[in-house]
């Protein structure tokens, strides 16, 4: 059995997509174009190398309210065998629409 290495990694990028996720009610799963990241102290980055790239991120529902492609969004993520995760229910500075598309 594989062990799951604990991670966390603040993401910054604009949304490209947005859909329902296929297998976790209550989230949504968005395409983003990772733009920015940093580190999160004590915690493994294991997102930082994507950058520049499009990756899937599943963001739950009431996060996003009425969040459009075109959207950049922060948020502090972690990565699964799915793709990236961001917290469920962030800190008050953990998660951000930065402006609507």
């Amino acid at each position: 059995m594989v062990q799951a290495i604990e991670n966390l990694t603040t993401i910054i990028g604009t949304i490209l997509s947005l859909a329902s996720h296929p297998t976790l009610p209550g989230y949504t799963m968005l395409i983003l174009r990772l733009e920015e990241t940093r580190p999160v102290e004590g915690k493994a980055d294991l997102i930082s190398n994507q950058l520049g790239n499009k990756i899937r991120v599943a963001v739950r529902n009431e996060l996003l309210s009425d969040t459009r492609p075109g959207a950049r969004m922060r948020c502090r993520a972690k990565r699964t065998p799915d793709g990236a995760m961001c917290e469920p229910h962030p800190k008050e500075d953990g998660f951000a629409i930065l402006s609507q598309g």
